[in-house]
């Protein structure tokens, strides 16, 4: 084959990773390449100084007109100036540029405060059809996007990449810096993705998935996805590394990170409360997010509006998988379904209200109605249930607490009669009580350990019941013995993952903890017998041990 037949056999090959056409006929014609437009061909200049946004609009115009195709930034050290808003309004745009870098004007969004309307906006880039005709099939890939938010003065909102009305946009490997919020999957949007993508140093929100239901227009967003992008180093926001809120649906924000953010949040998961137009939220998913080194007021804070007072706006079904977050998350409701599987947190507070932004604690009792809260497998140095709404439960949870740095109970229950299943659960290291009960809790606890605290219960004004459980000091008056309860040591010891595995035998004994199969029914039943409570990892068979069961380690690769 000819060198000159490579070259065009390369080039269709790399077009067809930006534009997969279908499947065709052997005996088809190729499609024609689609158009690319160099925006220094155009005029754009990367000094720094020149204003390129003409230049980079023409670009977009005419591969617009041409019905799709690429424009392209070359790289260059200095930055690509614009004075104003890149509109991307046709489908089938790729805006392509490793190493180049795109950067808001100073001045550029200054006095748009007192106008506060969309079209009085400036963002970077506007990514915009309408609820008739969506833009489809726009990619923004390897861009760098500088906002310049500092030098920006009496602005309303602006973003450095906003989407409305737009389906299957893809943000790939772009990184933006110094945004009051960075990318935002706005109105109408659907299908759309972010990629492998970071955002530094933003004042507001880094990454939104926003509907605008709150606003009246009934727009929804959905299906929207995060994949591998971080939100880290943002000295001066005190908002939220991620804002999903206002009519959005089957959001994934998976292997994501939010990382020093000294004085904002991570996750907020709430619509606005606003009367009127029809505002639900549903099925959020957080999957193997890391969390860490935040130090506004909480990790994860997610709400939804009272039910008396807001009738059509909801907030329902919102799920963590794995996610390591040590700083305090908070849900309160109503919220219809809540589930928390695996990962390791701070504190937990389910029931109470954001309270005041400048004290640690949740504010006052926001019953979670009509909430269908479990938490499984999964570790936590605190856990703070208002029970007086929903219904709890903790199954093959590890409660942690973190002595005399941390809350003085480990696990608090106020109301709930009847509300409350845990399972196979560990309560240790409070500095005062293990369990604390008042106001009418009355939790349900089955093969769980409550040893090492200050002391395993404190019982005001409540009750509950007990059966194959190990209780230090023993089963106290004020709860049921339902049988198979005991007040031995259970022998915690040190594995792979942690404390609070149970010994089969001290130094120069033959003595095995005495949770070892000590349960009310088969590992199998429980689901635990692909789990372990051996430092050995082997999982757990016949009568399931009590207590918490650590996952066992995945063999190596070969």
């Amino acid at each position: 084959m000819g060198r000159h037949a490579i070259l065009i056999c390369g080039l269709v090959l790399s077009t067809t990773r930006l534009f997969p056409w279908s499947c065709m006929a052997a005996n088809a014609v190729p499609p024609s390449l689609p158009t690319r437009v160099d925006v220094t061909d155009c005029g754009a200049v990367a000094d720094g100084v020149t204003d390129s946004l003409p230049a980079i609009q023409q670009a977009l115009n005419q591969v617009q007109a041409a019905g799709g195709g690429v424009v392209f930034f070359p790289a260059s050290e200095k930055p690509y100036l614009v004075r104003g808003t890149i509109q991307v309004r046709g489908s089938g745009t790729v805006l392509s540029g490793t190493g180049a870098t795109i950067k808001l004007a100073d001045g550029a969004a200054n006095g748009t405060r007192q106008q506060r309307t969309t079209a009085s906006q400036v963002h970077v880039i506007h990514i915009a059809g309408t609820p008739q005709e969506p833009v489809r099939n726009v990619q923004l890939l390897g861009l760098a996007i500088d906002a310049n938010i500092y030098q920006q003065a009496d602005y309303y909102n602006p973003r450095a990449v906003v989407a409305e009305y737009a389906s299957r946009l893809l943000v790939r490997d772009v990184k933006i810096v110094r945004a009051f919020v960075g990318l935002d999957f706005g109105a109408g949007s659907s299908h759309c993705e972010a990629r492998d993508c970071v955002i530094e140093d933003w004042t507001e929100d880094a990454f939104d998935a926003s509907g605008d239901a709150d606003k009246g227009s009934g727009a929804i967003t959905t299906h929207i996805t995060f994949l591998r992008c971080h939100a880290r180093h943002a000295p001066n926001s005190t908002g939220n590394a991620w804002e999903i809120e206002d009519g959005v649906r089957h959001i994934r924000v998976e292997d994501c990170s939010v990382s020093d953010v000294p004085q904002g949040n991570a996750f907020g998961i709430r619509n606005h409360w606003a009367a009127g137009p029809v505002d639900v939220s549903r099925d959020i998913q957080l999957r193997r997010v890391q969390i860490t080194a935040v130090g506004g007021k909480y990790g994860i804070y997610s709400h939804s509006a009272p039910r008396d007072q807001f009738p059509q706006n909801r907030l329902v079904d919102v799920r963590l998988y794995d996610v390591f977050c040590d700083a305090p998350v908070l849900f309160y409701g109503p919220l219809e379904r809540v589930e928390i599987e695996g990962g390791r947190f701070g504190a937990l507070h389910f029931g109470w209200d954001y309270g005041a932004k400048n004290r640690p604690e949740p504010g006052g009792p926001r019953p979670l109605e009509e909430t269908r809260v479990r938490i499984g497998n999964t570790q936590v140095s605190h856990l703070d249930l208002n029970a007086t709404g929903g219904d709890f439960t903790l199954q093959n949870v590890l409660v942690l607490a973190q002595g005399e740095k941390g809350l003085p109970q480990a696990l608090r229950i106020r109301g709930g009669a009847g509300r409350v299943r845990i399972v196979n659960c560990t309560v240790t290291g409070a500095r005062t009580a293990g369990v604390d009960l008042r106001q009418g809790a009355a939790p349900q606890m089955v093969n769980s350990i409550i040893w090492g605290n200050a002391d395993a219960f404190r019982v005001v004004d409540s009750g509950g019941m007990l059966s194959h459980c190990c209780i230090q000091g023993g089963v106290p008056e004020a709860l049921e013995d339902q049988g198979g309860n005991f007040a031995d040591d259970p022998l915690f010891i040190r594995g792979p993952y942690g404390p609070c595995y149970l010994t089969r035998g001290r130094v120069g004994q033959s003595v095995a903890s005495p949770c070892i199969d000590a349960g009310s029914e088969l590992a199998a039943f429980a689901g635990l017998d692909e789990r372990t409570t051996r430092r050995d990892n082997l999982p757990d068979r016949g009568a399931v041990d009590v207590g918490f069961h650590q996952r066992i380690p995945l063999p190596r690769r070969p």
